[in-house]
């Protein structure tokens, strides 16, 4: 009996192995029969992640946005920010729509799933959320060895950049997203946390949301040392109207790489290189100008 016992438990396992699975933000299993074939991303750092763990022959249709790498520009758009084209997405029969839980609607994903369509939503809040997505695909797309290798890579880079950052001298920045209304990120966002792993306090307070509208007042009154944007940075030059502002007399007005810091997916290791290194660029000119931060 107890050999019979072993040896249903092996074959359950292996059946159990045969699936492709992945947590829900909600704690429940999402699973697959097989390997993903047909593939439709709701986000552009979504689109990046699969052909980052080597599924893009997989990847049928992209949102708005969907332009990295290269090679995702040529694949069919079925929606965006103003929404998504479910007649479009249903044709293409997908066998996978990968969702991002902070950011596509809940009424999105219940319309996707009340038409039948399997639905995996993922987290994307902050820089740990990007590794465990990418093993995740990586097991939805029989892809484990590349995923795991490039999440592994990530992780590996975000260590390091953070414990050579973790004793710096600490700066203040703010990050706008947006010029006007001026839209920033709260101190929870995936950005902010960047900022930190920099040993730059984000002049934010908490209890706001993720992506509170601010002030150039409150801006003056905090003083950062860094302001820092992507593009298209529209009327990022204003601040130089501030002469006294400890940003512009240090050189602190930073445009970020296109995009990489606002996606939170594989390039955003690279994104905390950047950011890291202009922060370096900017304490040694303060300690030049024998104006250290506290």
């Amino acid at each position: 009996m107890a050999l019979l016992a072993v040896l249903c438990g092996f074959v359950a396992g292996l059946a159990a192995a045969e699936k492709h699975c992945a947590p829900q933000p909600d704690g429940s299993e999402f699973c697959l029969d097989r390997p993903a074939e047909r593939i439709v991303a709701l986000a552009p750092h979504l689109t990046e992640m699969v052909f980052a763990v080597g599924a893009e022959q997989a990847l049928h249709a992209v949102v708005s946005h969907s332009d990295y790498p290269e090679a995702a520009r040529n694949l069919p758009v079925i929606g965006g920010y103003r929404g998504l084209d479910f007649e479009a997405i249903l044709r293409l029969q997908p066998d996978l729509v990968l969702a991002w839980g902070n950011g596509n609607p809940a009424t999105q994903i219940d319309r996707l799933r009340q038409l039948g369509l399997p639905v995996w939503i993922t987290p994307g809040r902050q820089f740990e959320d990007v590794p465990t997505t990418l093993r995740h695909l990586g097991r939805l797309t029989d892809r484990q060895d590349q995923a795991d290798r490039i999440a592994a890579n990530f992780e590996g880079k975000v260590r390091r950049l953070t414990e050579q950052h973790r004793d710096r001298p600490r700066l203040k920045g703010f990050f706008e997203i947006w010029p006007a209304p001026l839209i920033t990120v709260g101190p929870d966002h995936f950005i902010s946390e960047a900022m930190q792993r920099c040993s730059i306090d984000n002049i934010v307070e908490r209890g706001l949301g993720d992506t509170p509208t601010w002030s150039e007042e409150a801006v003056l009154r905090a003083g950062p040392d860094l302001i820092i944007t992507s593009p298209p940075a529209r009327d990022f030059d204003r601040w130089k109207r501030w002469q006294q502002l400890p940003a512009v007399r240090h050189d602190g007005l930073i445009v970020m790489p296109p995009d990489i810091l606002m996606r939170v997916g594989p390039r955003l290791a690279d994104a905390l290189e950047t950011l890291c290194a202009e922060a370096d660029r900017v304490r040694a000119k303060l300690w030049q100008a024998q104006d250290p931060p506290p």
